[in-house]
């Protein structure tokens, strides 16, 4: 994965999940839940719980049904 990747999907306004190589998804509903960095992506979950994500570490991305 590449933060290019990551900045695509956040600019779609589409939810999506960010999978892990240790079979880890986080859920990103809101464009605010989500901040970049150079090597790593803090995503914020439901629970505002702050989840600091390696970009090396991430597989892929999958969108979900918009709830709009």
């Amino acid at each position: 994965m590449t933060k290019d990747h990551i900045l695509t999907a956040i600019n779609e306004g589409i939810p999506f999940v960010i999978r892990m190589a240790d079979g880890e998804k986080y859920e990103v509903t809101e464009r605010y839940r989500i901040a970049l960095g150079k090597a790593h992506v803090v995503v914020v979950g439901n629970d505002d719980m702050p989840h600091v994500l390696p970009l090396l570490t991430m597989t892929g991305i999958s969108y979900l049904k918009s709830k709009r």
